[in-house]
Order: C-alpha cells, then structure tokens, then sequence
C-alpha cells in the first residue's frame, strides 16, 4: 500500500515538472461526440489530417535531396527514386499518400452533403473545410510540378496560363505562381516555396479554425426526430460518445490499415519518372492528376477567360453553398415538396457525384 502511494506521489510530482495542466488539456482535447459517429465513415475528417502527417514526415525525408533548380531538380528526383535508400519508397508513399488525402477530403465533404452537417448555422467549419480543399488542391498541383519531368513542366505552362485568364488579377496571379511572365530560373524555388512553407502554413491555419467552428457549435447530428430521440436516450443511458480516447482510436485504427495499403501500393505500383522537361517539345497528350481532370476538360470545352469565371462561379456557389441552402433551398423545399426532399442535399451529392465519375473515367486509358 505504501508504495503503491509512493508511486502515485511520484507520478504527480513528474506530471508537475511540465508547465501545463495535464487535465485541463485532455478536457480541452476531449469533446462528448453523438453515439452515431462511432460509424466508420465519420472517421474520414480525421483521417485527412493523419494523411497530412504522413504526407508531411515523407515530404521532409525528399526535401533532404531535393534540389529547386531547373539544372538540377530533375536528376535530384532521379537520385531520390533509382539510387537514394528507400528513395523510391518514400517518394512512393508521398505520391499515395497526397492522393488518398485528396480522395477521403472529397469523402468527407460527400459526407457532410448526404448528413446535412453544413446545417444549423455551421457555415464557418463548412467554408474552412472548402478552404482547405483548395489548398490541398494547390499543393497537389506544387507538388508534381517539383519534378520537373515533361509533363511537369507543360503542367506549369498550363496552370499559369489559366491564371493569366483570371479578369482583372490575371497577370498578377501569374507573376506571383511563376516568379515572372515565363517560366524562369527563379520558378522552381518560387513552386518550392509554395508547396513546402507557405501553403502548408494555410493548411494549419485552416484546420485550426475550421476545429473551432466544429468545437464551438458542435457535431451536427443526422436524422429525423426520432433518431435524435434516440441518440438522447442512448446519451441518458450510457454516456457522451467521447472523441478522446474512443473516437480517435477509431480514426487511428482506420489510418494505421490505410497506411498498410499505402505501403502495399508504393511497392506494387511505385513512383517512376518520365522524360526530362524540354520547352521546345510539346507533349501529344497532355493530361493533369486526376482530381484536376473535370476542370481540364471544362477548360477544353470553354476556353480563355468564359470558362475561368464559370468555375469561379461554381466555386463562390460551392462556398457559399450553406447560406443557400438555409435562405434558398430549405424554403422551397418546405413550399413545393412539403419537407419531403430535401433539394440541397440531393444536388450537392449529384454535384461532387459526377465530379468523381468524370475523374475516374477520364483517368481510364
């Protein structure tokens, strides 16, 4: 007895040598959740930021070898794939890595579309989380450029391009992304820096404020009256859901299998390089990621200036999609169907819905 209570005595001298308060931080971190997130597919915000994590511990283990030089950033990535220790590995779980956080960010918000979760005036988690699609968009489109291979190279013409279309803010969007009207000396280390510092930075900054939106207004629960009786029944019964240690369990579980299957495919279908980039040769197909794939073609189908401020609209629409939804779509939803379809949510399924399709059919050869 009397060293089970030297022990304790130790323990909380040792907790006293950190200068926080150990439990006002796990109540902090703690967050009583609705009984119905314990379905797997709520873990899917979670496992985006787990992503990043992974996609950030690789990015710093290739920027040790990287070299933002357009003499020298090609042969780096050559290095880094076919003579560096594990190079083509971890360049292998980066690349996957970056494309299942983009694919369970799209599911996230597919999510949020089915539940409704952007309801109840939760407008500012929902507008931080398009936010932060962007920006994940952005180093995407940074990131296959670093290599410097051919398509790299006409990505980058390809992208400034529609930039300058932009009305008004064009050539300035353009200076800004390429360092100067034509691709230059000074391009690589600008793309370098965006992929690297700045847009991580806004990605941190996003999902800071996106948390307080959810934490301040709390976790929208899905269904009808008697499904939120339910929930309160259970609530009364057995307690909060909690997010910590229950529900992060759940989300790190989901991501420790995903990362498995990350590895598998790095191993499988690891990462190669293409031609060296060469200005004076056109490439005869010229193809983005995937999830860039829908706006490429739109891009095609109206080119120039009518097609950017076409997805400018559908990107303000996109944004502001909650405001609508609760002074537009709810109203006539309630004076021509009664309540009994809910306009807003079936649109924006069928919206992120063909998105996907498109991307996954243009992707097939």
């Amino acid at each position: 007895m009397t060293e089970e209570r030297g022990t304790g005595n130790n323990r909380k001298k040792w907790l006293k040598a950190f200068p926080i308060d150990i439990q006002s931080l796990y109540e902090k971190v703690d967050e009583p959740l609705p009984h119905s997130a314990k379905r797997w597919w709520w873990c899917w915000g979670g496992i985006v930021g787990l992503l990043f994590l992974l996609v950030a511990g690789t990015g710093l283990l290739l920027a040790m070898y990287y070299r933002a030089e357009p003499e020298t950033a090609y042969n780096s990535v050559k290095h880094i794939t076919e003579q560096a220790r594990y190079g083509r590995f971890v360049r292998s779980v980066h690349q996957w890595g970056a494309n299942f956080m983009i694919v369970f960010l799209f599911l996230h918000l597919l999510r949020v579309f089915v539940t409704g979760a952007f309801r109840e005036y939760r407008w500012g988690a929902w507008m931080a989380g398009v936010c932060l699609l962007g920006i994940v968009l952005g180093m995407g489109v940074t990131g296959y450029s670093l290599v410097y291979e051919q398509i790299s190279y006409w990505a980058i013409t390809v992208t400034s391009n529609i930039m300058a279309s932009v009305p008004f803010v064009g050539p300035m969007l353009k200076h800004l992304f390429i360092a100067g009207d034509e691709i230059n000396q000074s391009t690589l280390s600008r793309l370098y820096a965006l992929h690297v510092q700045i847009l991580p930075a806004l990605l941190i900054l996003c999902s800071v404020v996106h948390l307080f939106f959810v934490r301040l207004i709390g976790m929208y629960l899905p269904g009808n009256q008697q499904d939120r009786d339910e929930e309160k029944a259970l609530t009364t019964q057995k307690g909060h859901y909690h997010f910590y240690p229950e529900h992060f369990s759940s989300e790190l579980t989901v991501f420790l299998y995903l990362t498995l299957i990350i590895c598998l495919l790095a191993i499988a279908l690891p990462a190669t390089m293409g031609p060296p980039s060469d200005p004076l040769v056109t490439p005869e197909h010229i193809k983005p990621e995937w999830y860039f794939l829908p706006f490429y073609h739109l891009l095609k189908i109206v080119p120039g200036s009518v097609g950017v401020i076409i997805l400018g609209v559908f990107g303000s629409i996109f944004f502001l999609w909650p405001v609508l939804d609760h002074f537009f779509f709810q109203k006539i939803d309630q004076k021509i169907f009664k309540g009994r379809l809910e306009g807003s949510l079936v649109i924006g399924v069928l919206i992120i819905g063909v998105y996907l399709a498109w991307a996954f059919l243009e992707t097939k050869p």
